[in-house]
């Protein structure tokens, strides 16, 4: 009887991909909008990919629509996916039905607040773009970092937890979370152990119910175990470390 496989919950943007504004030569575009070039992988990453199937369950973890995910063109594409930062599970991008009834269940509590905010956002901080994910979050894109610190400096007042990175910034129900999503998939899955990897703050939740973790920077990972830690030291590419440790920690575990 085969084992199951270590499991590997990674971040996709800035973790595995990048945007057309870090495209170097020799990257391949794998994902497209409107016909327009959008997201990037690198060389080895792609080669890299190849490996980490025959190595791991790789599941992405990601905080993009279900409809963004299904942009990106792999080269070897993930039986499962995580989008709307845990809200659906995806099995050869279709929706997973018992998946789907337990974020239900776990969005009820918070639907009203949902819906308080989605109507007093564009009251208080009119001229920005805000948008439900998928029905389990809201989005706010705002014209530069600045302006984001400015609008969460604005949304003190709700029980939702409120995140920005870079220009964007979301609003979470506290159960629709990337460490409760890797908590259910030890559920479903049982694997021996999980590799975890991101890049921002909204990845620390995942990263902490990970046994192996890689970050670009310390603050990602303070207080976890350092010899289950690879911190990126700035050489290279960040998407080819992430490949190479989690070969690395998935041959150790083994």
């Amino acid at each position: 009887m085969s084992m199951e496989p270590m499991l590997f919950a990674s971040d996709l943007d800035n973790t595995l991909l990048f945007s057309v504004s870090h495209r170097q030569e020799g990257d391949r575009c794998v994902e497209w909008l409107d016909g327009n070039e959008q997201g990037f992988m690198t060389p080895e990453t792609i080669v890299l990919l190849g490996t980490i199937h025959g190595l791991t369950r790789l599941i992405p973890v990601t905080t993009r629509s279900v409809a963004q995910y299904l942009r990106i063109r792999f080269p070897v594409t993930p039986d499962y996916a995580v989008a709307a930062n845990g809200a659906v599970l995806l099995h050869h991008g279709q929706p997973d039905a018992a998946w789907a009834a337990e974020t239900e269940a776990l969005l009820w509590p918070w639907l009203a607040e949902l819906e308080r905010m989605e109507s007093l956002i564009p009251q208080r901080l009119p001229g920005r773009r805000l948008r439900r994910i998928d029905g389990a979050y809201l989005f706010l894109s705002c014209p530069n970092p600045e302006d984001a610190a400015y609008c969460r400096s604005c949304l003190t007042d709700t029980t939702l937890l409120v995140e920005t990175t870079g220009r964007k910034l979301y609003l979470f129900p506290p159960p629709i979370n990337k460490g409760a999503a890797v908590a259910r998939l030890r559920r479903r899955f049982g694997p021996p152990a999980v590799i975890g990897a991101g890049d921002s703050p909204i990845d620390v939740p995942m990263l902490r119910e990970c046994d192996w973790a890689i970050a670009p920077k310390n603050a990602l990972v303070e207080g976890m175990d350092r010899d289950r830690v690879a911190v990126w030291d700035g050489q290279g590419r960040f998407p080819d470390y992430v490949l190479q440790q989690a070969a690395a920690f998935a041959r150790a575990g083994q």
